[in-house]
């Protein structure tokens, strides 16, 4: 009993530390847009995070070509990936770190609605109710009634959640379909993937030289080796020492701390009705990991 206790408790540790790492993460992203286009950056992150992820690849032995049935899935995560930071570091350009925080973590929302779609997953009514409120907030946060000059922001970030939120999707399909894929495999090869994808687009759309000053290969190291590399090898850490539920629980404060982050270093002030929407969103998050009863397929096998 007690090495399980001590295993829960270093889990718990990851989880809160990958909170930290991926909450500031917003502002350090905010931060290397100074010297980079957002397509380049995410070129870059990627680039540099898959080259830290391989060792720990290596190490467990997922480090190897795809075979030939796993590429399509695999080029599909890497454009949807590709699409998704895109829409990320766009909005970020556009807006506050930590607004456009909270309104990509609304992705749980989206895996609800696509999974109920496309695996035909039951929602629970705490489920339901948990969605209906993150709309409410959703709406409250965007404010499409006053069309102002962050709208195109706004729903950048909502399609970056939405984008997010169908990828997760897709690789519950592939591991339920009687081939599965190692889930660090799915995260390497769709990095690979989607970097000369996001190289390719910064060139045809944002052609800009980098700022390679001390500056921004500081932040890219802590967006690439942090954020991307050390926290993905946190999750997976965690992940394999207590239920998927519980991680996702420990990772809800990561949004509060991108706008906590945003507010001290950038001095990102929101608006009353901001944080009205803010606040609605992160409860209905809360709802959402703590809801007793995960969904479950119909005619599919559900998996973590």
């Amino acid at each position: 009993m007690q090495p399980l206790r001590s295993e829960q408790s270093l889990a718990m540790s990851a989880l809160m530390l990958l909170s930290l790492i991926w909450g500031y993460n917003w502002v350090a992203m905010k931060v290397g847009l100074q010297g980079a286009g957002p397509f380049d950056f995410s070129a870059l992150r990627f680039l540099f995070g898959a080259l830290c992820l391989l060792p720990f690849m290596l190490w467990r032995g997922d480090a190897r070509l795809p075979a030939g049935r796993e590429w399509l899935p695999l080029t599909v995560l890497g454009l949807m990936l590709c699409a998704n930071f895109g829409c990320v570091m766009s909005a970020l350009k556009l807006s506050g770190a930590g607004k456009t925080a909270i309104l990509v973590y609304t992705m749980p929302f989206w895996v609800l609605i696509f999974a109920r779609i496309a695996l035909k997953e039951k929602l629970s009514r705490l489920q339901i109710v948990s969605v209906i409120i993150a709309a409410v907030g959703l709406a409250v946060l965007i404010e499409p009634w006053r069309l102002a000059g962050s709208m195109l922001a706004n729903l950048l970030a909502v399609a970056a959640g939405a984008s997010w939120g169908a990828s997760v999707v897709l690789v519950k399909a592939i591991q339920a379909s009687g081939r599965p894929i190692p889930t660090m495999m799915i995260t390497f090869w769709q990095m690979v993937i989607a970097v000369p994808l996001l190289a390719l687009l910064g060139w045809l759309f944002d052609p800009q030289p980098v700022v390679w000053n001390a500056g921004f290969i500081l932040t890219l190291g802590y967006v690439s080796v942090l954020a991307t590399g050390l926290a993905w090898i946190l999750f997976y850490f965690a992940l394999r020492r207590m239920p998927a539920g519980m991680a996702g629980l420990g990772t809800l404060a990561t949004p509060v701390v991108g706008v906590a982050g945003a507010w001290l270093q950038l001095g990102e002030r929101p608006s009353i009705v901001e944080a009205s929407g803010m606040i609605v969103i992160v409860l209905a998050l809360a709802m959402l990991a703590l809801s007793a009863r995960p969904p479950r397929s119909a005619g599919t096998q559900r998996s973590n």
